[in-house]
């Protein structure tokens, strides 16, 4: 049977391990995010009130985040050495979206977020989309919906034609280099089919017909 004073000769040998073992991994709040490196550094709080900086934080290749303060970080310590410190994990909890299972998102911490969800839909939910494409911008869908008013700044050229429900209207001309169809055409305010002439009889003319 071991003796108490066995016992604490052990434990007093086995303390710098244990202690260096349970620094291995821990909890940490970010105080701070150090961008401008090649790699982020995070300023640390972790449980013990020990403080860490310039704390290498390991990304995704492809992605990228700049997390708020008071975020929980995991820390671990590479080969037991505690001047090797890297940040394995980022995440400000309360921020989090909840979807359904199996959904994935990218947020931010504003509120705006793209969501994948099943059956194959990307949801985005932003203020304001800005698409940037420096050669060109192609959507291939069978049908494309637009909700609200469009905007174009350069001319608009189509291969099957354009086809509207209502009226089309323009502050400058239309040109076509086939047959323009419609109810009626109407240019400063004069209607097509209501246009009528008057004979040198003084007799009106009739509109036009098919």
């Amino acid at each position: 049977m071991v003796s108490e004073v066995m016992k604490r000769y052990i434990d007093r040998l086995l303390r710098p391990i244990t202690r260096r073992l349970s620094a291995m991994v821990v909890r940490a709040v970010v105080v701070d995010v150090v961008e401008d490196l090649q790699r982020q550094g995070l300023q640390v709080r972790m449980d013990s009130d020990e403080s860490g900086d310039n704390i290498e934080r390991f990304q995704q290749y492809g992605f990228s985040s700049v997390p708020p303060a008071d975020s929980e970080a995991i820390i671990a310590a590479l080969k037991g050495n505690l001047a090797q410190r890297v940040a394995l994990a980022v995440e400000k909890k309360e921020l989090r979206p909840q979807g359904d299972s199996l959904d994935v998102f990218i947020y931010h911490a504003e509120g705006h977020s793209i969501q994948l969800t099943k059956d194959g839909k990307c949801i985005i939910s932003v203020t304001d989309a800005i698409l940037e494409a420096t050669s060109s911008f192609t959507i291939i869908s069978p049908e494309t919906l637009i909700q609200g008013p469009l905007h174009v700044t350069g001319g608009i050229s189509t291969d099957l034609g354009i086809f509207a429900t209502g009226a089309i209207q323009s502050g400058s001309s239309i040109t076509a280099a086939g047959i323009l169809y419609g109810a009626d055409l109407e240019a400063n305010n004069i209607s097509y089919l209501g246009h009528f002439h008057i004979y040198e009889t003084n007799k009106a003319t009739e509109g036009p017909s098919s």
